[in-house]
């Protein structure tokens, strides 16, 4: 935030006051000072220039796909509680710090979470527990309207634990699932291994299309379900299926763009690291009556086992984690030999130094089309359509 530490003399017409009063403090927005345009504009040439310096490819980026009201749009939250002075904080961490901004609600979060946490927070100043809690975590299903509360804590059990899950879920009955995650660890992971669920069920459901899904404490679903069908609209496009095509979707998270390609697919392969995530994954492709599509729960070196056995799908989709894909993994995917690799990314710099290596293994990028998925941040999810040259 540069007019924190400068007097601005001159503003640009694509400056615009922050809608959320703690913005500036905030470290979760910061692009709320920009018009939403020049947000897409940014974002458009943030991922151009890594294109033209890191990947050193001569493509040019589309413009970003952007949302009719970037407003409200996260369903989920993990949010930091805290004691000062005596009184609870609940917010989220002051940029480069641990020192939590407090809040009652969130500018880009679903308004219904921003309902939980204020009822959260009244709670934990009510029952004088809030030194057991480390994080609040909330997930909100848009199409069912359904919510989970995840309570992250030091100890298990605490005081005064079964009353106030019983209390909540009366005061605010679209809370279908109350668990506990204890989590005695020391250092910054927000969820612990054990888990205990207090109240309905372990998972909440939402749909995209005419697919459901399950969604657990721990599995991976996109955080803005607006954009999430444009997001896989693409990919499936960049996919060009015809019904005929075998498909290998690695990093397939809870089967959200297995499922997608499936439809479309003569067989999908989903290969996922998380246990939690495949389980929720084989139970969306049961409940969704898709037969035609296999889960398997193994690290990138799975990749490496179907290349060795001379496994040769027509398509691969990756939606690797920030870190990008690893060496092994990109090896594997070249000698499978796939006509067309999809490439889902939330990290446009890992991105582009993939797109270099494949390029140098004989891969060309033929169309770079970003998502916004992370509107007032500086986030971007970008896909992109990768050919083997000799189909070209």
């Amino acid at each position: 935030w540069m007019d924190s530490v400068c007097l601005i003399r001159n503003p640009s017409k694509e400056r615009v006051t922050p809608l959320c009063p703690v913005a500036k403090q905030c470290g979760g927005c910061q692009l709320q000072h920009m018009s939403y345009q020049e947000q897409l504009r940014f974002k458009r040439q943030k991922v151009q220039d890594v294109i033209d310096r890191i990947a050193k490819i001569d493509v040019k980026v589309e413009p970003v796909l952007g949302m009719k009201e970037p407003w409200y749009y996260r369903n989920k939250c993990q949010i930091p509680v805290g004691l000062k002075k005596g009184n609870v904080v609940t917010g989220f961490y002051r940029i480069h710090s641990n020192d939590i901004v407090d809040t009652d609600g969130c500018r880009i979060q679903s308004e219904r979470i921003n309902e939980v946490l204020a009822y959260m927070k009244q709670e934990l100043k009510t029952y004088g527990n809030a030194d057991v809690f480390r994080h609040l975590l909330i997930k909100h299903a848009f199409v069912t309207g359904e919510v989970m509360l995840v309570w992250i804590v030091r100890k298990y059990p605490f005081d005064h634990m079964k009353e106030m899950a019983e209390k909540i879920c009366k005061a605010l009955p679209y809370i279908k699932s109350v668990i506990v995650n204890i989590n005695t660890r020391n250092d910054n992971v927000i969820l612990g291994d054990q888990e205990v669920t207090l109240y309905g069920a372990s998972y909440i459901t939402d749909s995209i299309d005419e697919l459901s899904f399950h969604i657990s404490s721990k599995s991976f679903y996109q955080v803005n379900p607006l954009q999430t069908k444009i997001l896989y609209d693409t990919a499936l496009s960049f996919a060009s299926l015809t019904g005929c095509e075998s498909v290998i979707d690695l990093y397939c998270g809870v089967g959200t763009i297995s499922m997608f390609l499936a439809q479309k697919a003569k067989k999908v392969i989903g290969i996922e690291i998380v246990p939690q995530a495949i389980k929720d994954a084989k139970e969306n492709a049961y409940h969704n009556h898709i037969e035609n599509i296999e889960f398997i729960c193994d690290a990138a070196t799975y990749a490496s086992k179907l290349s060795e056995q001379h496994m040769k799908p027509d398509v691969i989709v990756v939606d690797p984690p920030r870190k990008g894909l690893d060496a092994i993994t990109i090896d594997s995917m070249v000698r499978m030999q796939p006509d067309r690799i999809v490439y889902v990314s939330c990290d446009p710099a890992t991105m582009a130094r993939d797109l270099g290596i494949l390029k140098e293994k004989e891969y060309q990028v033929k169309k770079i089309q970003p998502v916004d998925m992370f509107a007032q941040s500086n986030g971007v999810e970008t896909v992109v359509l990768l050919s083997r040259n000799q189909i070209a």
